[in-house]
């Protein structure tokens, strides 16, 4: 009978093994393209199609922001010129005065398309020599299958990125204290210098609101790009990073990201076995 019990016990451990090795299952993602990586070390724990060409929309303010946290005093007052201020989507009115810190926020918590052309207008001189500033940056940063054309991520055929690129930009940005400050803020009152008024913003980004130790990062949507989101998280003093582009819609991007971000934290201590890969 002990024979007969310890090979029963034999037989249940070893029938149990697979399941165990097999890890948490991945979630099944709608949007075109989508990655996790882990903060810490950089790696992929997870992709789908994520070396796949895409628009980036509004993600391409994390470029905007972080080159203009490195290249500009934060409290250099900018004059909004008109051009700055008849981009699609903006707050701003020609002729008025903001410092550069207020500007970045109201970039990145409301995603001000004039905001992002009147800092590169202002740090650069024009948007064709800051453009040509976030590729010499994108190089820098291994991101080998993007390229700008302008600040604020509007739609353009040259203009592209992909998901695996993004989570290398929003990584580096995120080392940076300034811009990490700004991208896990909620909500914030922005103060323009001339003439004197406040706004009151919220930050665009649900996961701020919903998802437990979120830290970031941008939201983006337009009608050729779809739903797009940097999502980033912290749990047991491990950071993760998901990059969703061309999702079907602006609240499936939060869902698909928070579902993302579970799985990765249940992976142990960022171990992916091999990339998880999701076509």
């Amino acid at each position: 009978m002990k024979f007969k019990s310890l090979t029963l016990a034999i037989l249940i451990t070893v029938s149990a093994m697979p399941a165990l090795a097999a890890g948490p299952k991945a979630p099944e993602i709608t949007a075109d393209s989508a990655v996790i990586m882990d903060a810490a070390s950089g790696k992929f724990l997870y992709e789908k199609n994520g070396n796949k060409k895409e628009y980036p929309a509004s993600m391409t303010k994390m470029m905007t922001c972080i080159l203009s946290i490195e290249k500009a005093n934060p409290y250099k007052t900018i004059k909004v010129s008109r051009n700055a201020a008849n981009v699609e989507s903006t707050w701003l009115s020609g002729g008025e005065w903001i410092t550069l810190d207020n500007l970045q926020n109201q970039l990145m918590l409301v995603s001000d398309n004039g905001a992002a052309t009147a800092i590169a207008e202002n740090i650069s001189g024009n948007l064709a020599a800051f453009t040509d500033m976030m590729n010499e940056k994108a190089k820098t940063l291994g991101m080998t299958g993007t390229h700008f054309v302008n600040a604020n991520g509007m739609p353009d055929e040259n203009h592209y990125s992909t998901a695996e690129d993004m989570a290398r930009l929003a990584r580096y940005a995120m080392e940076n204290k300034t811009f990490r400050r700004i991208v896990g803020t909620r909500s914030k009152t922005v103060h323009y210098e001339y003439p004197r008024k406040n706004y009151s913003f919220m930050n665009s980004n649900e996961l701020l609101y919903s998802y437990k130790g979120a830290t970031g990062i941008k939201t983006g949507y337009t009608r050729a790009a779809a739903g797009c989101l940097a999502a980033s998280a912290i749990r047991d003093n491990r950071e993760l990073i998901v990059i969703i582009m061309h999702s079907r819609d602006g609240e499936t991007r939060f869902k698909e990201a928070a579902q993302l971000l579970d799985y990765g934290f249940a992976l142990e201590n960022g171990q992916s076995q091999d990339i998880t890969r999701n076509h």
